[in-house]
């Protein structure tokens, strides 16, 4: 049994998966990702979240994303993989993959489709943390799945102490502060958007685990770099510049603006799995314009 002695802090991205056209895993593409945001100072790296499209893929696919992800980023590095399932049963089995594989932690987002009530949600949780030998930390996307957990849910399943953290992908800032207020010292209450970032770090967060890390890796060392060292002001510039994608990353079906940022980039961002709906000619002006006003993209770049 794990205990909680894994501080989760800074930027660790949430790494979009790569497919090509044909819908098979671009290997290449994924360590080369991986490479690069390595090399822009990270912090760690989650695969197979929302934005890395975990929930579309099968085990054995899950498995040779998290293989490869591991490999080309090497023994030291923190490596905290998506391991919810629909079931409680599936999700014991993707987490022991994961601990297989040696990751750090794993991240588990609650059960879709069929809603659980608050008791068996903790239940799912509580008989998760029990079954698994690396720590966990709960998700919390209402958008995805459709409901929100309780935060008196979190305060309880922070008791376990194989039970480490919480990333929140809500974008409620009220929400997260309670979190916050609710957890016990310790307790890592992460930002899952990397625009609220700097807002949350001023609160009492301490890491973020963002998709928009895959394209702006170095926007978000800043920041926090910026907070650490008291500079408020330098960190609330490159936050601003981070701003600029907020209104642009969800065009689309998600994570194709993503993806298609990257791309643009020259980043390795590939294609989307179907289903999955393109951007429009007009969404992909306004989505290179953002990338401009952000400084990601030169003003001559297509």
């Amino acid at each position: 049994m794990a205990s909680r002695g894994l501080e989760v802090k800074g930027v660790i991205p949430a790494m979009v998966t790569p497919f090509t056209r044909d819908g098979s895993i671009d290997f290449e593409g994924l360590r080369r990702l991986t490479r690069i945001l390595l090399d822009e100072g990270v912090h760690g790296l989650f695969p197979l979240g929302s934005i890395g499209e975990g929930p579309k893929l099968g085990r054995e696919e899950r498995m040779k994303v998290l293989e490869a992800v591991m490999e080309a980023a090497g023994s030291n590095v923190k490596v905290i993989p998506g391991a919810g399932g629909a079931t409680t049963r599936d999700t014991i089995r993707y987490v022991r993959d994961a601990s297989d594989l040696g990751a750090s932690a794993a991240i588990i987002h609650p059960p879709w489709y069929y809603h659980p009530t608050p008791k068996a949600l903790l239940e799912h949780y509580l008989m998760v943390a029990e079954k698994s030998d690396i720590p966990i930390i709960l998700y919390n996307l209402p958008w995805f799945v459709g409901y929100e957990i309780p935060v008196d849910v979190v305060a309880e399943a922070a008791g376990h102490e194989n039970i480490i953290g919480i990333k929140d992908s809500s974008a409620n800032l009220l929400y997260f502060q309670e979190l916050i207020r609710a957890t016990p010292e310790g307790f890592n209450v992460i930002q899952g958007y990397g625009v609220l970032f700097l807002p949350s770090l001023v609160i009492g967060g301490k890491a973020t685990l963002s998709g928009e890390a895959n394209l702006a890796a170095g926007l978000f060392t800043g920041i926090y770099e910026a907070y650490l060292r008291g500079d408020l002001e330098e960190a609330r510039r490159l936050h601003l510049r981070a701003a600029a994608l907020a209104p642009v990353l969800g065009y689309g079906t998600f994570p194709v603006s993503v993806k298609e940022a990257m791309n643009m980039m020259g980043l390795p961002g590939g294609y989307a799995l179907p289903p999955s709906s393109p951007l429009t000619p007009e969404e992909k002006e306004k989505l290179r314009r953002a990338l401009i006003e952000a400084g990601l993209l030169n003003e001559r770049n297509q």
